[in-house]
């Protein structure tokens, strides 16, 4: 580090800093594939509510927000992974990180195919089946149909 380095208040990049902001990326990448898996098991649940009587139009919702919240993360997620494997092509990278990284790109990968497989099925269930309506919600009107009204 030089004097115009400190005149000039550069900080101070060592090479632990490096390591650490490489760690970094690879520890953001583990946990978005964590926060990924959780909300596509969330998603897996309610698709297998659709259908049934617990399939309303909150649970259709819900479904959809939990669609956008994973392609948010998947998006997040993939910016990191891409980041990650950036540095791994710098000089100085253990083997170990290297490999390391290629499994989370792998158990990415796996998530993502996990999340496609349940799209179909919502998809496919959301097109076959009518979400329930509570009677309370129904008119009154529907709610005698197949009776017989005597006068």
């Amino acid at each position: 580090m030089s004097f115009r380095d400190l005149e000039a208040r550069r900080p101070l990049v060592s090479r632990q800093n490096l390591i650490n902001s490489k760690q970094d990326a690879t520890q953001a990448v583990a946990s978005g594939i964590f926060q990924i898996n959780t909300a596509v098991s969330t998603f897996q649940r309610l698709v297998n509510a659709l259908g049934t009587p617990k399939d309303t139009p909150e649970l259709r919702e819900k479904l959809h927000k939990t669609r956008l919240h994973i392609g948010q993360l998947v998006k997040d997620t993939s910016a990191k992974l891409k980041q990650a494997s950036e540095t791994d092509h710098s000089a100085g990278i253990s083997a170990s990180k290297k490999v390391a990284d290629a499994k989370l790109a792998k158990d990415f990968q796996a998530v993502l195919k996990e999340f496609q497989k349940a799209q179909r099925l919502a998809a496919e269930r959301e097109t076959s089946y009518a979400p329930s309506v509570p009677k309370a919600v129904l008119p009154s009107r529907y709610l005698n149909v197949g009776r017989f009204i005597r006068k």
